[in-house]
């Protein structure tokens, strides 16, 4: 095993320079590599997973098929302010002590979050239309339905946090986790609490109100719910800048990652791992070669192609459904300061907060405070829609605005200062295999042919949730290393 000193970064100097010095001096290209622990995946779950690894003395390669390190986590500066915006993550909330992987690497976490005061519109965008009677839930209503989620999901903690490791076996589980979302809302009256939900993270499983209440909670669960209600931290840097985070990463690792590159095929065995990877600035794949693999990415049919599938595996991984989500910052002449246009359904049902939009759909659109122009969206698509379908929609969607009059007729094009388009995401699987113990033989996965899982699919979809769960993951990986 390689020993390897601790290292700590200072969050305030880092910039954005810092990742393209790493990049710089990425690995070189080379036949063959050996370490104890490849990484596929150098978002939130990899990142943290490498730097635990180096922590603890064994040696690491991440590959990563984008530029950068950090997933879903995103910036933007907007030249005309130099304000910096994050995109994609917004926070990392508060759960358990995941706080303290940003501030070993020199990252404070006592920032504030932005909000600005918006002149909200509820509209259909499919039509274009103002939903007749949607207004928001009062304050009176929203905050005791949201206490009494939490109160109810608090009971299936220990079998759902970090990971499903304490999950029943078929049978035994609870109906409250099986039953369609819509249903589970209706059973405790908890109506009023939806809509915040909707519109912070629960849109992105594309039909949430009919997907088994336990996929909503990976979505939405105890951590972004306390958040809401002020109960918990939403934590950002000094900055406000979360990719911080990962540019002091990105200077650790150095040239243990090797950035734009994908596994094209593997070879996986109860003894070690061979990866063929294939890097964009070289004609020839590199072989790296280690004792344990740890997959970090979604699931999806597309990334676990290359990795040889079993028959067990295959069982579990193509039984999985996902949406795919996009989120960044566009403008448009008719986009106004201070505005805000949030899609609602106008379908019966949706002003008693029951009934919602369907994938694919813009999901809402943002101005962003102390910006002239600049609003942020978060828009969600099927499986099948691609990051040009999406822009087609939302340029539709403002265009049905400008039809009916919501907005007022501008001429000029949307431009996407800044479009992220995060790809399958929500893994989920049918009521029916889900009683059927799906999470049982997921989880029986963990450690076959030398290979581990880490991320939204084996935990939840939070930063800081998949950090806990690779404390509860990563001391079983290097067992017998």
């Amino acid at each position: 095993m390689r020993t390897t000193a601790i290292k700590m970064w200072s969050g305030a100097g880092l910039i954005a320079s810092t990742l393209l010095a790493a990049r710089a001096a990425a690995r070189p290209s080379a036949a063959t590599i050996e370490c104890d622990v490849a990484i596929i995946g150098g978002g939130a779950a990899g990142s943290h997973a490498a730097v635990w690894l180096r922590d603890h003395g064994l040696s690491v390669v991440v590959i990563e098929k984008a530029r950068q390190l950090g997933g879903h986590t995103a910036f933007y500066e907007d030249p005309a302010t130099g304000k910096t915006i994050n995109v994609g993550v917004q926070a990392w909330m508060e759960y358990k002590d995941a706080f303290t992987f940003p501030e070993r690497m020199g990252v404070s976490v006592n920032g504030s979050m932005e909000f600005a005061t918006l002149e909200y519109k509820y509209v259909d965008m499919k039509t274009g239309k103002e939903v007749p009677g949607w207004t928001p839930p009062a304050a009176t209503a929203m905050s005791p339905a949201l206490q009494k989620y939490v109160d109810t999901i608090a009971k299936y903690e220990n079998i759902m946090m970090p990971g499903f490791e304490n999950f029943p076996k078929a049978g035994e589980i609870p109906e409250d986790l099986l039953m369609p979302f819509g249903q589970f809302v209706a059973k405790y009256g908890i109506e009023a609490s939806v809509p915040n939900m909707w519109d912070a993270t629960v849109q992105g499983l594309g039909d949430p109100m009919h997907v088994p209440t336990l996929f909503v909670i990976q979505a939405s669960g105890l951590p972004m719910a306390r958040a809401l209600l002020g109960t918990a931290r939403s934590a950002v840097p000094a900055s406000g800048r979360l990719y911080d985070l990962y540019d002091a990463v990105a200077a650790f690792l150095g040239d243990d990652v090797l950035y734009s590159s994908t596994v094209v095929s593997s070879k996986r065995t109860e003894t070690g791992v061979t990866l063929e990877v294939q890097r964009s600035k070289c004609k020839s794949a590199t072989t790296v070669k280690a004792k344990r693999l740890l997959v970090t990415m979604e699931p999806t049919p597309e990334s676990m192609a290359p990795l040889d599938l079993d028959q067990a595996e295959t069982d579990v991984f193509s039984k999985i459904g996902f949406s795919t989500v996009y989120a960044g910052i566009l403008r448009h002449p008719a986009l106004k300061a201070g505005k805000a246009y949030s899609n609602r359904s106008p379908l019966p049902g949706s002003t008693n907060y029951t009934v919602f939009p369907v994938a694919a759909q813009l999901g809402r659109m943002d101005w962003i405070k102390d910006t002239k122009d600049l609003f942020q969206f978060t828009a969600v698509g099927t499986d099948k829609d691609t990051a040009d379908s999406m822009k087609a929609l939302i340029r539709q969607s403002i265009n049905n605005l400008m039809d009916t009059g919501v907005l007022a007729r501008e001429t000029g094009d949307v431009v996407f200062a800044e479009f992220a388009c995060h790809g399958k995401m929500h893994p989920r699987v049918s009521e029916e295999e889900l009683r059927a113990g799906f999470m049982t033989k997921q989880v029986a996965l963990q450690g076959r042919r030398s290979t581990w899982y880490t991320g939204a699919a084996f935990s939840a979809g939070f930063t800081t949730v998949v950090w806990e769960y690779n404390n509860v993951v990563l001391p079983k990986l290097i067992e017998g290393i």
